[in-house]
């Protein structure tokens, strides 16, 4: 009786979580067009895109209260307890190599991962929508309308990237990434503990994120124009907590390094989400500095439940740790020191190193876009006093 009363339960919080996912994405997308009215394709692009984010944010704060609310009032909003070995998620995908303290982790994975993946559908449909109704899906160039051999494409294609390379990045970039490179692949080759090796190659992989992006669509669509600074981030994490944290160790010998990382991705992921922006919208007007702070801010609210849910998953299958729930807090914890004991839920202990990461990563996030938006405004500002000059200078004359 208690096995069907917790899948029912288990079952409507999937739906519940997949309308909320889609009604993020809606609102987001509302939002962004309320500020600012998509005038063309890019700028509408943007917009619905930065749908998705928002349900990533909605699905990251509904967590995060939840989280207090059992924290302070000895509620079970998350669900702490109630996963069995007759939840979906396993007999989908069987036990693995899941560690049984994790178990307390998978109803929250679970409801991020189905509010991200109604964001995600409901920008998929939008965005698909938006591309029809431009008359294609995929922008081509006068040279692919015209019908060009597969050797001459590859050349063109190339001989293009190579250009955007030279104008995004200098040879520092370059070799930082390969030798970033050749470190992690060396790492992958000799580690004895498999299944760090396997999750060390992933982020291998994920350092030519960009690159493999720029090959798979078309000169001209939206991903293609992605900048290659998005590459040295991507690779800048990666290699600090994949290389560095699990196979130099330095999570054993420095304590508070993961402190440190996390309190890094959050200017990382709102940088990250800088340049995406730029690229359909250019920062030349009030409106549109808003608009691409906004973006910034709720592309990196997006990645952190996307970041935990790939840890999630990672651990799931390979029996790794990545999540720390097996970490529960001292007296000593900071988190007590900061927030007290609350209701002393002990079964909240294996999610609270997932949501300490996620506030770390915002405590960064929030200045890193304040610090742009400045940026952003002064440059503009003295745009306009240049251009107002010249324009004095003229009548002048």
């Amino acid at each position: 009786m208690e096995t069907q009363q917790t899948a029912g339960i288990g079952e409507w919080d999937i739906l519940a979580q997949l309308i909320l996912g889609v009604i993020s994405a809606l609102l987001g997308y509302l939002i962004m067009q309320k500020i600012r009215k998509a005038k063309n394709k890019n700028e509408l692009t943007l917009n619905v895109i930065s749908g998705m984010c928002f349900a990533g944010t909605v699905a990251i704060l509904v967590e995060l209260g939840e989280f207090f609310i059992d924290f302070y009032r000895g509620t079970n909003l998350l669900h702490a307890d109630l996963v069995t070995n007759d939840h979906w998620f396993y007999r989908v995908f069987g036990l693995a190599m899941s560690l049984d303290g994790q178990r307390y982790l998978l109803d929250t994975d679970e409801d991020m991962l189905m509010t991200l993946l109604g964001g995600i559908l409901t920008t998929a449909v939008m965005y698909i929508t938006v591309r029809l109704r431009s008359k294609t899906l995929f922008a081509k160039t006068k040279k692919e309308k015209a019908g060009v051999s597969f050797g001459t494409w590859v050349h063109n294609k190339f001989e293009a990237e190579k250009a955007k390379l030279s104008r995004d990045c200098n040879t520092a970039d370059i070799l930082f990434w390969w030798c970033t490179r050749a470190c992690m692949l060396y790492a992958f080759i000799v580690m004895e503990n498999r299944a760090e090796a396997i999750l060390l190659c992933a982020n291998l992989i994920a350092t030519f994120a960009i690159t493999l992006v720029h090959i798979v669509f078309p000169e001209g669509t939206f991903f293609s124009r992605v900048s290659y600074r998005a590459q040295s981030l991507i690779t800048v994490i990666v290699f600090l907590g994949s290389y560095c944290g699990n196979y130099v160790l330095i999570y054993n010998i420095v304590p508070r390094f993961d402190l440190f990382l996390h309190l890094i991705s959050g200017v990382l992921c709102a940088l990250g989400g800088y340049y995406i922006a730029l690229t359909l919208v250019k920062p030349d007007s009030r409106k549109n500095i808003v608009i691409i702070t906004a973006f910034a801010a709720l592309f990196s609210f997006f990645i952190m439940p996307a970041w935990e849910i790939s840890e999630f998953i990672g651990d799931f299958i390979w029996g790794t740790t990545n999540q720390g729930f097996y970490w529960g807090p001292s007296d000593g914890s900071f988190l007590f020191k900061v927030f007290g004991r609350g209701a002393y839920n002990t079964a909240l202990y294996p999610l609270y190193d997932t949501f300490y990461d996620v506030m770390l990563a915002m405590v960064t996030t929030v200045p890193t876009v304040a610090a742009t938006f400045v940026s952003m405004s002064s440059a503009l500002k003295k745009t306009k006093h240049i251009t107002s000059a010249e324009e004095k200078e003229a009548v002048v004359c």
